[in-house]
């Protein structure tokens, strides 16, 4: 079997969950068996599923698992019923939340007791979960949680009752982990598990592999991996740091692009570490079912389009002042920002303080959005890191010439300068977000000199990403792991 590992899945989700999405339909079009795993505690997640087409026989949910009637038959099908997802919170005589009591999508039902301790740092009551019973008849899983300064709620004596008629106690949620995935092991063979999201996760399983059970890792990189260079050595981002510590124990590496392909293999013999130049292979994490037909602009206002998560890292502020600027400058453009996050309030105030609630548009989360881009002459992007950007490849699919900063590896790998977008240079040092910003603008009005020749080759670049052709990748990745 292969095994798809994450986390968690949600109505709004990451480029990590999206790149699942697309590998999934790259499998199916290759009848290539494969189960997506979470293994958070998500009482949401048969609704979640449903939302992005995900089929019950896809999907291992871990507290579904551990809650089964009938395990085996779960890990095999999935749940044939499935819940309305239901909330009743109770509050005592200061409104503050005491328990909650929650029907889930699945088979369970879950009681949430709530704690309330002072921070004296913050000067300030938090609220927050202290002990999670989860209960389908006589199978039941319930923890508590320790808060901690560094690393926030931690799961801690966990028990486990009437799993296969038997009960168990596990100390740390990484205890648990293990015995689910030993599960695994007996349930399947033949099993390959592409890692997404969680050093919990593939620290479990090298652990594993390490004991001598039969299985195959491969890691998938979904962001830059270097931080710096000390002392003529690459110093790692943490989130790979035990993946590049135990490559020996990886089969295979998957990029998105073939730069940071040759960028890894580089440093790699720059740590004086062996290297295998078969064991780091890029595939693009996404692709396109259907290309639109090359667009011509009309020379009226320019419609740019963005979609991302609203947080810091993506930069949205710089793409609503460079709107700003090109409309002082007598340029006429309008800006659809597509996408939900923290920064949502902050960007609202900044769209108000440049009086362009006229010019741009907050459209929230969109589901369909591969059809909305159809709507838009040029995306935009302000992000200064991406790991390929699927948004860059939807919207190339959809015949829209880029503007984005020239970040690795998405933008310097999927846009060529002239050719389907424009690339802007950028600082990563905020006192120059000013230049930063100014030329961005630019880079997004440069688009509209020659708007039908990048058009045309937003369509050649989105041939070369086709789903069919992407899905051939991943078949010889699983022949070869065979």
């Amino acid at each position: 079997m292969n095994f798809f590992v994450n986390k968690r899945i949600g109505h709004s989700n990451s480029g990590v969950e999206h790149a699942q999405f697309y590998r999934a339909q790259c499998f199916r079009e290759k009848n290539m068996v494969f189960k997506l795993i979470y293994t958070d505690y998500l009482p949401q997640l048969h609704e979640h599923m449903k939302e992005w087409r995900l089929k019950e026989n896809e999907v291992i949910g871990l507290y579904d698992y551990l809650l089964s009637d009938n395990p085996s038959e779960y890990l095999q099908n999935g749940l044939a019923h499935t819940n309305v997802y239901r909330q009743q919170t109770l509050v005592d005589f200061v409104d503050t939340q005491r328990v909650v009591h929650q029907q889930t999508t699945g088979q369970y039902q879950a009681t949430i007791l709530k704690s309330k301790r002072f921070d004296s740092k913050k000067n300030v009551y938090l609220v927050g979960d202290d002990r999670v019973i989860l209960e389908n008849g006589q199978h039941r899983v319930a923890w508590h949680y320790r808060h901690s300064e560094s690393l926030g709620k931690i799961m801690t004596n966990i028990h486990v009752s009437g799993f296969h008629d038997r009960d168990y106690l596990f100390a740390t949620f990484e205890e648990l982990l293990m015995f689910f995935l030993l599960e695994l092991q007996r349930e399947f063979t033949h099993n390959c598990y592409f890692i997404d999201r969680g050093t919990d996760n593939e620290e479990v399983l090298i652990t594993l592999k390490n004991r001598g059970y039969q299985l195959k890792i491969v890691d998938i990189v979904h962001a830059a991996h270097l931080v710096s260079y000390q002392n003529n050595r690459p110093v790692w981002n943490n989130y790979y740091q035990y993946m590049f510590d135990h490559l020996d124990d990886v089969d295979r590496v998957i990029v998105a692009t073939t730069l940071q392909q040759k960028d890894i293999l580089s440093q790699l013999r720059d740590s004086g570490l062996p290297v295998d130049p078969h064991k780091i292979i890029a595939i693009p994490v996404g692709g396109v079912n259907q290309i639109a037909a090359p667009k011509k602009w009309a020379g009226n206002v320019a419609k740019f389009v963005t979609v991302s998560r609203l947080h810091p890292e993506k930069k949205i502020a710089h793409i609503v002042e460079s709107i700003a600027q090109l409309n002082q400058k007598g340029f006429a453009a309008t800006l659809s920002i597509y996408g939900t996050g923290n920064e949502e309030d902050k960007l609202k105030q900044l769209i108000n303080d440049y009086h362009l609630n006229d010019k741009i548009t907050l459209k929230g989360f969109c589901q369909s959005i591969t059809r909305e881009l159809l709507n838009y002459d040029a995306y935009v992007s302000a992000s200064y890191s991406e790991g390929f950007g699927l948004t860059y490849i939807e919207a190339l699919g959809a015949a829209l010439p880029v503007a984005s900063y020239a970040n690795l590896y998405g933008a310097q790998s999927l846009i060529k300068d002239g050719k389907n977008g424009h690339l802007a240079e950028f600082d990563r040092h905020n006192k120059n977000e000013a230049t930063n910003i100014a030329h961005l603008s630019a880079a997004m009005q440069l688009i509209f000199t020659d708007y039908d020749t990048l058009s045309e080759g937003a369509t050649l670049t989105a041939e070369n990403f086709q789903i069919k052709k992407i899905a051939d990748q991943w078949a010889r990745v699983v022949e070869g792991l065979s």
